[in-house]
């Protein structure tokens, strides 16, 4: 397909209200096609695996409209007509789609990291444009002036680090060697800004001492009655295979271990230091892609910033869906603090499959279907088949819907008229 002069309006055509999307295959070392192509369409290029699909319009990667044969970036989209994208309210309140929509797969864990509250991206945003940086350079930490707070919602079974554990247990965990090694008296949580201080700024053969200790500690702890102690060894023994001389190796001594299954969320705000281990996760977040990295990557880290934005105290927060159940199937809504985004999503069985289901409109949203198929009509119609994603205009009213199957919505999180 071609994209043409990248405007609707050039081709005097009038802006549809359901369109299908392309959307970008971001691909990284850690990523897992195999992960991906189960619930979304995604091109493999040559080099590393997917490891996600980015929907949404951050400039970094935007989706595009899929219309006759052209293609059309949403970003700029937005720009040229934004009341039609995203309907007055919207418009108005945030100018771009406040939300960015991902399906991601984990083969090995992601980077240690936070991410910052709207105030720091603002303040690190500004200083990196004036010093010159480019945005898509390597040292860039602050690609946009937004904060990212984000939702995880399982799609297989998905393992993750985030958020510190007790200053009893860190203590427990490490014992009396390590503690000792890494002066760290275990008085409270303060100490932990220093913790991670050290750890990442000791080198040489002092840093090969502590990781020869930390091996010793694991494969003792791999024998521990309790199955917390014997989890965070395992992550420790993989972290050492998979990223040796990284001080990152230490996170499972320090951080809550999670799993969650097929449907649960992991809410995390800013703030919290964190990093994904394996599976695959639908995500939902504010549109940014803000990241302070400290280990577990080749990526630009910063320590000290991480350091100095971490939150020692916050904890990440399960969410369980609100179910509505129905003759057809079930609706369940996913609720978090954040005012930029909200997921729904909606399961209907097959002896339902021709009954009528009302969207209302409240802004843009992007549907993502990951089984079955289904038909949207709004005046236009569309089909959506299993692994298809489109968009729905925010100035467009209530859309009907039939199918059977599960289908994802990522919306606006809080609409005040």
């Amino acid at each position: 397909m071609d994209e043409k002069n990248n405007s609707i309006y050039t081709e005097r055509r009038t802006p549809p209200c359901l369109s299908l999307l392309k959307n970008s295959a971001q691909q990284y070392a850690w990523g897992d096609t195999k992960g991906i192509i189960p619930f979304v369409e995604a091109e493999l290029r040559p080099g590393y695996p997917i490891g996600e699909v980015w929907m949404g319009s951050h400039e970094r990667a935007p989706s595009k409209i899929i219309l006759d044969d052209s293609e059309f970036a949403l970003d700029t989209l937005i720009k040229q007509d934004s009341a039609h994208w995203l309907g007055d309210h919207i418009s108005k309140k945030y100018n771009e789609l406040p939300f960015l929509f991902k399906v991601l797969a984990a083969a090995s864990p992601l980077s240690l990291q936070v991410h910052p509250n709207l105030e720091q991206a603002k303040i690190g945003f500004a200083k990196e444009e004036s010093a010159g940086i480019g945005r898509l350079a390597p040292e860039r930490t602050f690609k946009d002036p937004h904060h990212k707070p984000e939702l995880a919602v399982a799609l297989t079974s998905f393992q993750a680090m985030a958020g510190f554990r007790s200053i009893y247990e860190i203590c427990s965990l490490l014992g009396h060697s390590l503690c000792d090694s890494l002066e760290f008296k275990g008085k409270d949580k303060s100490e932990l800004r220093s913790l991670i201080k050290r750890l990442f700024c000791v080198r040489g053969e002092e840093y090969l001492a502590l990781e020869t200790e930390l091996h010793a500690r694991a494969e003792q702890l791999l024998h521990s009655e309790q199955k917390t102690a014997r989890d965070a060894a395992h992550w420790v023994l993989e972290l050492q295979s998979r990223y040796p001389g990284d001080p990152g190796q230490f996170a499972p001594l320090f951080l809550d271990l999670l799993q969650l299954e097929p449907g649960q969320g992991l809410f995390v705000p800013a703030g919290v230091i964190h990093s994904y281990l394996k599976g695959s996760i639908l995500e939902i977040m504010a549109c940014s892609d803000n990241v302070i990295r400290a280990g577990l990557t080749v990526k630009h880290i910063d320590v000290d910033l991480l350091c100095n934005i971490v939150d020692l105290e916050t904890k990440p927060l399960l969410i369980l869906p609100e179910y509505q159940r129905f003759d057809w199937g079930t609706h369940a809504i996913y609720k978090t603090p954040a005012k930029e985004f909200r997921l729904e999503s909606i399961e209907v069985n097959s002896s339902a499959s021709s009954s009528s289901i009302t969207i209302t409109s409240g802004g843009p949203k992007i549907f993502l279907c990951t089984k079955g198929s289904f038909r949207l009509h709004n005046g236009e119609q569309l089909e959506l088949p299993a692994r298809k994603s489109c968009f729905a205009a925010g100035s467009c009213g209530q859309l009907e819907l039939k199918g059977e199957g599960k289908l994802w919505i990522a919306a606006v999180g809080e609409i005040d008229t």
